[in-house]
């Protein structure tokens, strides 16, 4: 099981090295990112079929469980946005091959198209919120690059605008995350279901206030969408698409993992402590 669990994010990394280094061969790296794509989806189907014969799995890095090591968690919630992430890279993959061709860099698209998916299933599958917020430092990282790459005047300006911005929320979360662990002394999701209860009322109020903001710039929730349409309409279509799909839903995602604190994660990060 800890294969599915793992093979998202592995596959997309490979994937992503692979491509960049394969880039000026446009034929090789297509054939990397599409067989990419398709394993990987495979690959997720047979995760959230797992998860629905034996319930909520996790595995923890190099034997060091929760919470102090890296563990991935993944319940039917996780999983089946891994599998709508996964169809959606294969869609997004696939339409680039037409959409994108013409542009110089078009072996880069392929490789940060797969470090931006890559983001996207560890925010899902993480078990804990410190590395929630990497992976979504990987997702803007990636998403970054693929706004300026080949990108016109109107389009850097635009990119420019969501990176600001997002970096506002960003600092915002990773303030919240460091007040949560002075708080609580752990960042494990599942620790944090039995912890938050004692966190003092006026710092609850903080790091909801603070956690709110940082996820509601991302998610582009009103009043906070206003990078959203400085950027996306300059934006090749499949790139955009891509977005559109994927951004913005991590981002409510993250909410509702948070403002719950995965109850049923406890159990399962307790089975393999």
């Amino acid at each position: 099981m800890s294969i599915w669990l793992t093979l998202p994010v592995i596959m997309s990394v490979l994937t992503a090295v692979l491509v960049f280094f394969t880039r000026h061969n446009h034929k090789l790296a297509e054939a990397i990112s599409g067989t990419s794509a398709l394993f990987t989806l495979l690959g997720s189907v047979f995760l959230i079929n797992g998860i629905l014969d034996n319930g909520p799995q996790a595995v923890a890095f190099g034997q060091w469980a929760a919470p102090f090591g890296i563990v991935f968690v993944a319940d039917f919630l996780s999983a089946a946005m891994v599998v709508i992430t996964a169809i959606i890279g294969v869609v997004s993959v696939f339409y680039a091959m037409a959409d994108l061709k013409q542009k110089p860099s078009y072996g880069v698209f392929h490789s940060l198209i797969h470090v931006l998916l890559a983001g996207v299933y560890g925010a899902f599958l993480t078990g804990d919120i410190f590395n929630l917020y990497v992976w979504f430092e990987v997702m803007l990282i990636a998403s970054f690059g693929l706004m300026v790459l080949d990108a016109n005047r109107q389009q850097v300006d635009g990119a420019v605008k969501y990176v600001m911005l997002n970096f506002i929320s960003t600092l915002m979360f990773l303030l919240a995350i460091g007040l949560l662990y002075g708080a609580t002394g752990t960042l494990s999701l599942a620790d944090l279901h039995s912890k938050a209860a004692d966190i003092a009322p006026q710092t609850k109020v903080l790091l909801a206030a603070l956690f709110l903001f940082g996820f509601a710039v991302k998610s582009a929730l009103f009043p906070l969408f206003a990078w959203l349409p400085a950027s996306y309409h300059t934006l090749p279509s499949g790139v955009v698409a891509l977005f559109a799909a994927l951004l913005t839903k991590v981002g409510i995602y993250a909410l509702m993992r948070v403002f719950t604190w995965c109850s049923h994660w406890q159990i399962v990060a307790g089975n393999h402590s």
